[in-house]
């Protein structure tokens, strides 16, 4: 059976190989100079330096290698990847007579829109950080409910770009215009103090029955940016507390397939959910080290085949060294750390990278002396 993934990242070297370990045939639309074009588990990759912004060549692109195989499922694996191919779902699937591993636009976009989903949250007493829309006639209103500090945060953005920290009205009022120019509307949203705490990724797979069948749930310990950003270095945990939070929330918004929940934890313990990624992240090898092969579990369940729960063994470490190299430059917590930053090897410990560890590594370096990455990265 033939699998194309879209997108790319390093999601696509883990999606890859979870894949072949299941016997599918791998195929991947990359962007050229993808890190993923050094797996040695993808079939056949095609490359574009065409975005999914641009949505007719983006779709052309598609089409073509739609032509040439006979594909049975579509992955997506960045939130533009996933977004166009909900938005295209019904059109693919009707005139390929394939199946497209994201669900439909609608309930698609209560988790890719953070105000809708933390809208669905507040509705349904879901754990979620004080949330409003802001226009610019509210301004005041806002934030007399959320108060300061607090985070502008674009309602559909990746990572942690344009998310930006604001102390006072006055703050607000200065930074919103450039902010709702740049990236759409946005909400204003309480900033919960961790402290450079954890915080935590909750992955799980909601069948077309309703069932959970796998939860995976890491402890992110190393994130950069610093204030808050992408993981570095994690770890798998169980969490009763936290997969009773996500199950719920899922069960609200009808979800059928893969979700990845962002989730914070304020000093007085209580979770927090902040928002939904309705794709596969770069962390989904924490997964893979832990036991669940999720890629395989997402084609088997779309293709109506047997899908049996993978037993999850947690207490896995995760690096991502490219970006923990920028993590280690902007910390001061460098030397002090725990577990150390300094531990390469050990029983337990894997790479995000994987077979792509050297290429990654000077990557990263690439990316520390490029001052645009790091404006993008800046986050609050």
């Amino acid at each position: 059976m033939d699998i194309l993934i879209i997108g790319g990242g390093l999601q696509a070297l883990s999606v890859a190989h979870s894949l072949k370990k299941r016997g599918y045939v791998v195929i991947a639309l990359l962007y050229k100079g993808d890190i993923s074009t050094k797996s040695k588990y993808i079939n056949k990759f095609y490359t574009t330096d065409i975005t999914p912004k641009n949505k007719e060549g983006y779709l052309s692109a598609i089409y073509c290698i739609l032509e040439q195989h006979l594909v049975s499922v579509i992955i997506p694996l960045s939130d533009t990847t996933a977004e166009l191919l909900s938005l295209h779902k019904k059109e693919l699937e009707q005139k390929y007579c394939l199946k497209c591993a994201v669900p439909d636009y609608g309930i698609f976009q209560k988790a890719n829109d953070k105000w809708l989903l933390l809208s669905l949250c507040a509705q349904n007493n879901l754990p979620h950080p004080k949330t409003e829309l802001l226009t610019p006639n509210n301004l005041q209103e806002a934030a007399d409910k959320v108060g300061f500090p607090a985070l502008i945060k674009p309602n559909i953005s990746v990572g942690a770009r344009g998310i930006t920290m604001v102390n006072s009205l006055s703050d607000l009022q200065g930074k919103y215009g450039d902010i709702l120019d740049k990236y759409g509307e946005c909400t204003l949203q309480e900033y919960i103090d961790n402290s450079g705490a954890p915080y935590y990724n909750v992955m799980m797979y909601r069948n077309q029955a309703g069932d959970i069948i796998n939860t995976v749930i890491i402890e992110i310990v190393r994130y950069y940016p610093i204030k808050g950003g992408s993981s570095s270095f994690c770890k798998t945990i169980e969490s009763e507390e936290l997969s009773e939070i996500c199950i719920k929330t899922l069960e609200i918004l009808d979800w059928v397939g893969f979700a990845d929940f962002d989730v914070l934890r304020t000093k007085n313990g209580d979770f927090k959910i902040i928002e939904i990624n309705p794709r596969v992240p770069a962390s989904i090898r924490a997964a893979e080290i832990s036991g669940v092969n999720f890629p395989a579990l997402i084609v088997d369940d779309i293709m109506n085949l047997k899908t049996d729960s993978y037993i999850y063994v947690p207490n896995k470490q995760l690096r991502y060294l490219g970006l923990d190299i920028m993590w280690f430059l902007s910390s001061d917590k460098r030397f002090s750390c725990i577990p150390s930053w300094f531990v390469f090897f050990s029983k337990n410990l894997y790479y995000q990278e994987s077979g792509a560890l050297f290429f990654s590594f000077f990557s990263g370096l690439k990316k520390i002396c490029s001052s645009s990455f790091r404006k993008s990265k800046s986050g609050i």
